[in-house]
């Protein structure tokens, strides 16, 4: 999480760094989060269950979700998509790929 909290900083985005799903989810509901990159392997609450709680919410699930993992089981990107998750990358990925379909996801300001 570090390495990418790095990266995203560096590339200019605001980072609300989260210590498994269930503080992500509390993050996400407090507001102010415009996108969500969450790993799908997290103990407790899954990145799955991030995603179904976001998704499900009518106040959140406008929230795009980038979901990571280093699973490369098809089973895994297909709950992924079933659950709500708007783009998914395997792991290893670059930072430039990373910040790439953040742009996709985040509307440019005013529009």
């Amino acid at each position: 999480m570090a390495l990418l909290t790095q990266v995203l900083t560096r590339a200019g985005y605001r980072v609300i760094p989260a210590y498994g799903g269930e503080d992500a989810i509390r993050k996400v509901k407090a507001g102010g989060i415009d996108l969500v990159v969450t790993d799908l392997a997290m103990p407790k609450v899954t990145g799955i269950e991030v995603i179904q709680t976001i998704k499900s919410d009518p106040a959140t699930q406008h929230i795009p979700v980038i979901a990571v993992t280093a699973h490369l089981w098809d089973q895994v990107g297909q709950a992924a998509s079933e659950a709500g998750c708007d783009s998914f990358l395997s792991k290893p990925f670059t930072a430039s790929r990373l910040i790439e379909e953040i742009h996709k996801r985040l509307k440019p300001a005013g529009t």
